[in-house]
């Protein structure tokens, strides 16, 4: 059975009140009453019919509204994944070709969007980069990018030639690119602003920088995994390529041998490495390492 609507029932129920009027009320009292009902009809329409339309209505245009939302914070998620992966893999090719102009690579991550909008670790297999096959990119949470070369090779139980991890082949462009360059750059900067000029470093990568006459004292950053000495001279090349003065020296060796003014023989030999830290160069010692004054003639 079909329900009957209530508008059109309060239209009839209307015209039966409006009619019985005019048939039974006479005088000045027929045009009050009949404004009243009709204000009265009115106001239960709008409460009644008008009012829940309007605000179904309103609710259904919010619900659209958060739909379009959501679906456009999906398309444009995609989007947005796409263009930091674009980013990521320009950078990535910039970092190679600073080596090796000719490498080529592709990701071997499942979803590499993922990578670059999550960071972490991933690797990518390379192409055109003599002894390496694969590399491991790691993107941090502030965008920092690293790329280090893999070289597979089967583990050979018991070989005594084999490098240990340490050994490995360095490529002084590619640690400079890696891991120097944006240290350097900011030990520049900072040492120019403090008024030095030079900076040493040590085998291990730390830096020193001359404090007072005669002292030196460590810089706050560090070479990671800087190269042995083996490779010092492919290292000053690359440097001086960027547009730095650079030299390599080996440690220079400090021996003092004291004799007995009355024999003549010696009693005392000392020797120390002028390692720049402890021991600096161009500073007069005597045999117990103490610093003493130039003699001038």
């Amino acid at each position: 059975m079909k329900k009957e609507s209530p508008f059109w029932s309060s239209i009839s129920l209307l015209i039966g009140i409006v009619i019985a009027i005019l048939a039974l009320i006479r005088g000045r009292m027929r045009l009050p009453l009949l404004l009243a009902v009709f204000a009265l009809w009115l106001l239960w329409w709008l409460l009644t019919q008008a009012l829940p339309l309007w605000r179904n209505n309103r609710a259904y245009r919010a619900k659209e509204a958060r739909l379009r939302e959501q679906t456009a914070a999906a398309n444009g998620g995609g989007q947005l994944a796409d263009a930091l992966l674009c980013h990521v893999n320009y950078r990535i090719t910039a970092m190679l070709h600073a080596a090796y102009p000719n490498a080529r690579w592709e990701w071997l991550a499942d979803k590499p969007s993922r990578f670059a909008v999550e960071g972490g670790m991933a690797r990518i297999r390379v192409y055109g980069i003599p002894d390496f096959d694969y590399a491991d990119v790691k993107l941090d949470q502030k965008a920092n990018l690293d790329c280090s070369l893999v070289k597979l090779s089967p583990l050979v139980t018991g070989a005594s030639d084999t490098q240990p991890p340490n050994r490995q082949p360095v490529n002084p462009r590619v640690w400079f690119e890696t891991r120097g360059r944006a240290v350097l750059e900011a030990l520049v900067t900072d040492l120019n602003s403090r008024g030095h000029s030079s900076l040493t470093v040590q085998e291990n990568g730390e830096v020193f920088v001359q404090a007072k006459e005669n002292e030196a004292e460590p810089a706050k950053e560090t070479f990671l995994d800087f190269p042995e000495k083996v490779y010092w001279p492919q290292l000053v090349k690359v440097l001086e390529e960027e547009g730095y003065a650079a030299d390599a020296r080996d440690a220079d060796i400090l021996a003092f041998a004291r004799e007995r003014r009355e024999t003549e023989v010696i009693c005392q030999i000392a020797v120390v490495e002028v390692d720049g830290e402890k021991i600096l160069p161009d500073v007069w010692y005597d045999i117990d390492f103490v610093k003493r004054e130039a003699v001038q003639k």
